[in-house]
């Protein structure tokens, strides 16, 4: 990457276009990225761009944003995006169309902090650090809320060695994220649900992994977890305890699968989040999820929500670029903005009734 030039997302305004932002990356996920001048201070991820200057001018049909930028990163639980559009549908409605922050969630399947993988994953798990430098520069978060851990024991015993691959990957993410210019939320990794009388061991000279975990995982998270809740008498450094409330409820908050939540899982997590949504916005207040998702436009504006991310986010994750193997959305960037503006439209709309 040449110094005079950062690599950032751009709307339907490119100024060129510069070939893939890795060479080693598997064919399927090797994306395109714009070079602009490092002179643009940032690219606004506003799907409706509203001045911040001529807020007095808007329409009914605009959604105003402030200049806030949340961005959500974790592995295949973020990347399921239920509690993130939790999160967003009970902001939009706590806001009643005030200015409310831009929440993108670039969370990845399968990803670690660690940089750690089984022997028998099949593929390399992605670590957050291979993409983090160009997730920051496209999205410019003002703050990141980040949730890593489950992975990140591979589904092993306890180790020292393991442990200490999670502890020096969260610090290099809350390093890169301060020299960012960010603030960073780490929340708590969720609990492992597996029952140990159910619990199946390793055939032959197989190890545990992802699909036969370590009867007891969850211990390995609960020392995870406990470390991270420490890392919040750092400076600029906020933690969120998300186990806790989704033990008191784990046989509502997972199905049959130990690993990933349900959507009351989801549920849960959001509203944990939403409790301490002044640490995720020092000039917010906290928010009570179950009084607010009482309003009857609840339904409709979390399914518009939903539709937005999946159009927009999910195809800006592969134009940014990752390590994961898989087939990027067909649509291009601009189209996936087109519509997500479209979708942003039918917010306002509805904030309004």
């Amino acid at each position: 990457m040449r110094d005079s030039h950062v690599w950032l997302l751009t709307g339907p305004s490119f100024t060129g276009h510069d070939g893939p932002f890795l060479t080693n990356r598997p064919e399927t996920s090797r994306m395109s990225a714009i070079r602009v001048p490092r002179s643009l201070s940032f690219f606004v991820l506003c799907l409706t761009v509203v001045s911040t200057t001529a807020k007095s001018g808007l329409t009914a049909e605009e959604l105003a944003r402030s200049d806030a930028r949340i961005l959500f990163l974790g592995d295949s639980i973020t990347a399921a995006g239920q509690y993130v559009n939790d999160i967003e549908t009970a902001v939009l409605l706590r806001q009643g169309g005030q200015e409310v922050p831009q929440i993108v969630a670039l969370g990845l399947g399968s990803e670690t902090a660690s940089g750690l993988s089984e022997k028998s994953h099949p593929f390399p798990r992605p670590t957050v650090h291979e993409r983090l430098d160009r997730v920051l520069k496209a999205v410019q978060p003002t703050v990141v809320v980040a949730c890593y851990g489950i992975n990140d024991g591979i589904y092993q015993p306890f180790s020292k060695e393991r442990f200490a691959a999670y502890q020096d990957g969260i610090r290099v993410l809350i390093q890169k994220v301060h020299d960012a210019g960010a603030r960073i939320v780490l929340l708590t990794p969720p609990p492992y649900a597996g029952k140990l009388s159910e619990a199946p061991a390793p055939q032959g000279n197989s190890e545990y992994d992802y699909r036969v975990p370590f009867p007891a995982y969850d211990s390995v998270m609960a020392r995870y977890a406990d470390w991270i809740m420490t890392l919040n008498t750092e400076d600029r450094v906020d933690t969120i305890d998300i186990r806790t409330p989704m033990l008191a409820a784990i046989e509502a908050s997972y199905d049959k699968d130990p690993i990933h939540p349900n959507a009351h899982g989801h549920r849960v997590m959001a509203t944990a989040v939403l409790a301490n949504w002044d640490k995720v916005m020092p000039d917010g207040e906290p928010i009570d999820l179950a009084k607010v998702a009482e309003d009857n436009r609840w339904s409709a504006l979390h399914l518009l929500v939903s539709q937005r991310r999946k159009v927009y986010d999910g195809k800006l994750l592969w134009e940014i670029g990752h390590q994961r193997p898989g087939n990027a959305p067909e649509i291009t960037l601009e189209e996936a903005q087109t519509q997500a503006k479209e979708i942003d439209r039918q917010i306002a709309a509805l904030l309004g009734e």
